[in-house]
C-alpha cells in the first residue's frame, strides 16, 4: 500500500522516498553477510577436517622408509696395517726379500634392502707399500700394491650370539716389484682380475661392562686372469708386439691366495675401535716364473659411529653380530 501511495506522489517526491528505501536496506543486508561470514570462519576454525588419505598413506610411508634406513646402517672400518712382509719374484732375482711392509685400508658392510635378515654386501680397499732389502742387506727393493673387492654375503644368527656369513665377491688386484739395481729389467707388474669365496664369523661377547667383537673374515681367490711376462722378456719387446703369453687363466692350481683377518672390536658407544692380525698370502705361477707375496700385519682401526653394542641398539640385522 505504501508503495501505491508513493505512486501518485509526484515525481520527485517519489525518487526522494526510492533512496531513502533502499539506503534503510543496504546496511541491512551487509550486516547480516557479514554476520555470515562471521559464523563461517568460526565454524572453520572450530572444527579440524581431516587429512586424506594419500596425505596419511605418504606420511607412513616417509616413516616405514626412515625406520628402514636406520635398520640398514652403512658401517665402515679405517685402518692402518704395519708389519713384515716377504716377497720372492723370480723375473727380478733369484733371492727372497724381506722389510716393512705398511698398509692402508678400509672396509664397509651393509645389509640388503629385500633381505636384510640374511643377505649382506661388502667392499674393501687396501694399499701396500713395502721397503725391503735382499739376504745380505745390499740391495733394496720396492713393493706398491693395491686391491678393491666387492662382495656379497649370506648370513646365519645361531645360538650364543654368533654369526656365520659366507658368500662371493669380485676384485682387481695390481701393483709392482722395482728393484733399482736391476738395469734392463727394473720392475715386475702384476694385475689380476677375478672372482673369489669370503666367510665370516664373529661371537659378541663382554668383560664387565665392555663389549667386545671377536670376528674373523677370510678371503680366497678362485678364478680369474693375471699377467706374467715371459722369462726374461723386458717391457720394451712387450712394447714392440711381442705380447703372445702376457695373459693367464687363474685357478687355485696357478694362483693361489688368502686373504684373513682376525679381529677385536672394542664398542665404547658413540665410537668403535678395532685391534687385528692379518695374513696375507699369494703366490703366482706362469711361463717358468713364481711371483710370491707374504705379509703378518699388526692391524688398528677406527668404526665412527661404532656399531650398537654399548648403546644398547642390539639389531638383528646388523651384518657385523
Amino acid at each position: 500500500m505504501a508503495i501505491l501511495k508513493l505512486m501518485q506522489i509526484n515525481r520527485p517526491l517519489r525518487i526522494l522516498a526510492i533512496l531513502l528505501v533502499l539506503g534503510c536496506a543496504v546496511p541491512a543486508a551487509a550486516s547480516s553477510s557479514e554476520q555470515v561470514v562471521v559464523e563461517v570462519g568460526e565454524a572453520q576454525e572450530d572444527c579440524e577436517l581431516p587429512s586424506g588419505p594419500f596425505d596419511i598413506a605418504y606420511e607412513e610411508a616417509a616413516v616405514a622408509a626412515d625406520i628402514a634406513e636406520c635398520r640398514r646402517p652403512v658401517i665402515g672400518s679405517y685402518r692402518i696395517e704395519i708389519g713384515k712382509r716377504f716377497d720372492f719374484a723370480s723375473y727380478l732375482s733369484p733371492f727372497s726379500y724381506s722389510g716393512t711392509n705398511v698398509a692402508l685400508s678400509g672396509f664397509w658392510t651393509k645389509v640388503m634392502p629385500r633381505h636384510p635378515e640374511s643377505m649382506a654386501m661388502t667392499f674393501d680397499g687396501r694399499a701396500n707399500f713395502g721397503n725391503l732389502l735382499n739376504p745380505a742387506g745390499t740391495a733394496r727393493e720396492i713393493d706398491l700394491h693395491a686391491q678393491f673387492r666387492w662382495g656379497l654375503e649370506w648370513q646365519r644368527r645361531f645360538a650364543g650370539q654368533w654369526l656365520v656369513s659366507v658368500g662371493g665377491n669380485a676384485g682387481v688386484y695390481g701393483g709392482m716389484v722395482y728393484l733399482p739395481r736391476n738395469g734392463n729389467n727394473p720392475a715386475a707388474a702384476q694385475f689380476a682380475i677375478g672372482i673369489g669365496a669370503q666367510a665370516y664369523a664373529s661371537k659378541l661377547v663382554r668383560i664387565g661392562r665392555l663389549p667386545l667383537l671377536i670376528s674373523d673374515r677370510l678371503a680366497l681367490p678362485l678364478a680369474g686372469a693375471f699377467f706374467c711376462q715371459q722369462y726374461g722378456e723386458s717391457y720394451y719387446e712387450i712394447y714392440l708386439g711381442n705380447r703372445k703369453g702376457l695373459a693367464h687363466f687363474g685357478w687355485p692350481g696357478n694362483r693361489f691366495g688368502i686373504d684373513n683377518l682376525l679381529m677385536v672390536t672394542f664398542d665404547f658407544g658413540t665410537t668403535a675401535m678395532e685391534l687385528g692380525y692379518r695374513f696375507s698370502f699369494q703366490n703366482e705361477q706362469a711361463n717358468r716364473l713364481t711371483t710370491r707375496f707374504t705379509s703378518h700385519s699388526l692391524v688398528i682401526g677406527v668404526i665412527p659411529g661404532s656399531i650398537g653394542v654399548k648403546a644398547g641398539k642390539r639389531n638383528e640385522i646388523t651384518p657385523l653380530f
